[in-house]
């Protein structure tokens, strides 16, 4: 068992160059109107965020709709991102310029003052060390991880949990460990799963002990190299589960049922290494439709995307081929439906170290990619997919969802020996607070100090944090004259707050007005 898993991990090390990528826009899918480089000449248009390395595990996050990818890392970083769907339009990860936060082996690829997606959290790189990014926690089952991210690592195993908060990660194990961890997935309810790919086990997450710790609850069996998960829409007792040898099956309340959904075994490149059937993602119109895609490298090495319906193998229909013959590593390997009803696809940069055809830094390229294609032939089902023309109206599920914040703040008080306002601020996830305002004093104008950004972590999210807005010394000393004067019912404070979440989405502004007494 051993010599297999270093045999899957030691595939990151192989040298070779990557070919070109081919693809059938326009005639087996189209592409989404509002792509970032529809307009680009000689840019994929599939292409919607490119300088990846090998975004093996990528999730939406069900309540915002922002995106949690994890990049695995060359010989220094391994790194955790969180961005909104919208925010992530055309951006650079920074692969193969940079490594996480570290400059990455080959710098000068990318302009001076080239600016990159900062990395939500990364971690230094280990013999072995391949990150697998999980999903936001939504499941209200798991106490003390709502609203945190949950990731492992396939050499190590310990699931662990951080905080979308910029800047402070809080990185913290949930207690519990699943060896050679090669995906998470969840199911329509928010319960969320993982796979352990060489001893053929699929858990349940649960709840643990204690806040933020997870117990293993065993799902189904007996299995075959399972390595992904799928969400069954329209059903949440069920999810489909990939076999890496090219088989999917469905679990029903725990337990394997129907034998083999589909089994495309023929067509799949032997299992080894980071080859095999990769991903499965099911239509969100799969209660009616019956239609699921499927991700996989071919017997010759190649990516391929297709359509099946009812788990017929006769109903086999093309989507996307990608090639990479050269290389057995570097293949991405996930497929999610968007909150826009778009197929998101991630793919590697095309295997080796170092990426020596910088496919991750070339637009014309598949490779090292965050792909998004509406898998609708042309003209066919209705319009082509598209995100929201607004970034989102703060409702629970909305495409990326603002964050919301709350405040509480007493209408009447006495400003100046408190030396500013206090308000008690809140947001319904992980969020940076800022505030500032103006003192009024009849006609006259002040401004206040505006405050550095408050973090309001995942384990706070609901709870109030205290913030003072000071006042300047000009305007103490304007206020202390009114005072003198007995004109105090003169003066007011505007205060106003506004805060940003993990993924760079910002509440809308809320003011309060504060009436100064003595």
């Amino acid at each position: 068992m051993r010599a297999v898993a270093a045999a899957f991990l030691t595939t990151l090390a192989l040298t070779a160059w990557p070919a070109a990528a081919n693809g059938q826009a326009g005639v087996s899918y189209e592409i989404p109107p509002d792509n970032p480089f529809v307009n680009t000449p000689n840019a994929a248009p599939e292409v919607y965020a490119y300088g990846f390395r090998n975004p093996w595990r990528f999730s939406f996050d069900r309540r915002t709709g922002d995106l949690l990818i994890g990049d695995v890392g060359g010989s220094t970083r391994e790194e955790l991102n969180w961005v909104g769907a919208r925010a992530a339009a055309g951006r650079n990860f920074g692969w193969s310029c940079r490594e996480g936060t570290a400059a990455g082996p080959n710098p000068a690829r990318c302009a001076p003052g080239s600016t990159f997606v900062e990395p939500l959290f990364d971690y230094p790189w280990f013999s072995g060390a391949v990150i697998t990014a999980g999903f936001v926690v939504r499941d209200p089952r798991l106490q003390g991880l709502f609203g945190r991210a949950l990731y492992a690592d396939f050499g190590g195993g310990e699931i662990r949990s951080v905080n979308l908060a910029p800047g402070n990660p809080d990185d913290r194990s949930t207690g519990a460990s699943v060896a050679n961890l090669a995906s998470f997935g969840e199911d329509t309810s928010g319960r969320l799963y993982a796979v352990n790919l060489f001893e053929n086990a699929v858990v349940r997450l649960v709840e643990g002990s204690s806040p933020g710790s997870i117990a293993l609850l065993p799902i189904g069996g007996p299995w075959d190299g399972p390595i992904a998960i799928g969400a069954y829409p329209g059903d949440a007792d069920r999810i489909f589960v990939v076999e890496r040898e090219g088989r999917v099956r469905i679990v029903q309340g725990g337990s394997a049922v129907g034998g083999v959904y589909l089994d495309i075994d023929a067509d799949v490149a032997p299992a080894s290494g980071e080859r095999g059937l990769l991903s499965v993602a099911a239509a969100p119109d799969f209660p009616t439709s019956g239609r699921i895609y499927v991700y996989y490298t071919d017997n010759g090495g190649d990516i391929v995307i297709e359509e099946f319906t009812n788990g017929d193998v006769a109903t086999r229909r093309p989507l996307l081929s990608i090639e990479h013959s050269a290389n057995s590593n570097h293949n991405g390997g996930q497929l999610q439906f968007g909150p826009d009803g778009c197929l998101w696809v991630t793919t590697g940069d095309g295997g080796s170290q170092g990426d020596p055809p910088n496919n991750a830094q070339t637009l014309t390229s598949h490779l090292g990619k965050l792909l998004r294609i509406d898998p609708d032939p042309p003209g066919a089902r209705g319009p082509a997919c598209r995100l929201p023309e607004a970034p989102g109206n703060g409702e629970p599920g909305g495409q990326n969802a603002r964050p919301t914040l709350t405040a509480r703040v007493k209408r009447r008080q006495r400003v100046l020996r408190l030396r500013g306002v206090v308000a008690r601020a809140g947001c319904d996830e992980a969020c940076s607070v800022v505030a500032g305002g103006r003192l009024r004093i009849g006609r006259a104008r002040y401004r206040m100090r505006r405050i550095r950004p408050a973090q309001v972590g995942a384990a706070q999210a609901q709870r109030r944090v205290r913030l003072k807005v000071r006042l300047t010394k000009r305007g103490r000393r304007a206020l202390r004259r009114c005072a003198r004067r007995g004109k105090l019912r003169r003066a007011s404070v505007r205060i106003n707050l506004r805060a940003t979440d993990g993924a760079g989405l910002r509440s809308r502004r809320v003011s309060r007005v504060v009436r100064v007494r003595r």
